[in-house]
């Protein structure tokens, strides 16, 4: 089955719209994404001068402004033409995100969530998959490097590669290190931790969240052999 984005469109307390699409084989991420860029587009084009975007994803609502590259720039190349047409000579318009967990089930985000995860639409044979989504299917080998420290980060070439590079590319650690990437790091929503070693349920969550953490890019694999100790 493919993902389903829904976005329900509310104003003055009574719902004037909604739209919904399907999102193709992609992670939950990706389809939260794609339901912003549904409810920013669409709310743009009304007359309006606040808008408020409900989600339960703040990682999906820091994507939607990043027109870098990454898994559903698309989305978010769309999401920041539709803002700039928005804002552009309109110096008292606002847009706001608010973050409600789909467990709190609050009536209007929780219409919106029931309406996407009712509708069930099938794949097809060949159906488009978001780089997310492939990605995510590396999750166990993901766990394994950042469990064993075998990953493309500061912490394994400092200790196998010194001549090498060591600082994380957030620009706020020397030694990129695996406690930094899920805790610290600004290119992810973090977990800041309280306890010494994180619980297996948020380390899963934080691989399925970030597809990236701990994969090695096309030109950044593992070496085939490691150098011989001195």
């Amino acid at each position: 089955m493919q993902a389903v984005s829904v976005a329900h469109f509310w104003r003055l307390g009574e719902q004037v719209s909604s739209s919904k699409a399907p999102a193709r084989r992609a992670t939950a991420l990706d389809a939260e994404l794609f339901a912003i860029r549904l409810g920013v587009v669409k709310a743009t084009s009304f007359d309006v001068k606040c808008i408020i975007i409900i989600t339960d994803s703040l990682t999906a609502a820091r994507r939607a402004v990043d027109a870098s590259v990454h898994s559903g720039q698309a989305h978010s190349l769309a999401i920041v033409q539709a803002l700039r047409g928005f804002f552009t000579n309109h110096s008292d318009r606002l847009i706001h995100f608010w973050d409600c967990p789909s467990k709190a089930q609050w009536s209007l985000h929780f219409l919106a969530h029931e309406d996407a995860t009712s509708t069930k639409i099938a794949a097809g044979c060949h159906p488009a998959t978001s780089l997310d989504a492939l990605q995510s299917k590396s999750a166990a080998a993901r766990a394994t490097r950042a469990i064993l420290n075998h990953a493309s980060i500061g912490e394994f070439r400092q200790c196998f590669f010194p001549a090498e590079c060591t600082y994380c590319p957030c620009g706020h650690c020397q030694v990129e290190t695996c406690r930094h990437i899920f805790a610290n790091c600004r290119r992810f929503a973090y977990f800041p931790l309280t306890d010494l070693v994180p619980t297996v349920k948020d380390f899963v969550k934080f691989l399925k969240e970030h597809p990236s953490a701990f994969a090695f890019s096309s030109q950044d694999r593992p070496p085939s052999k490691l150098p011989e100790p001195p």
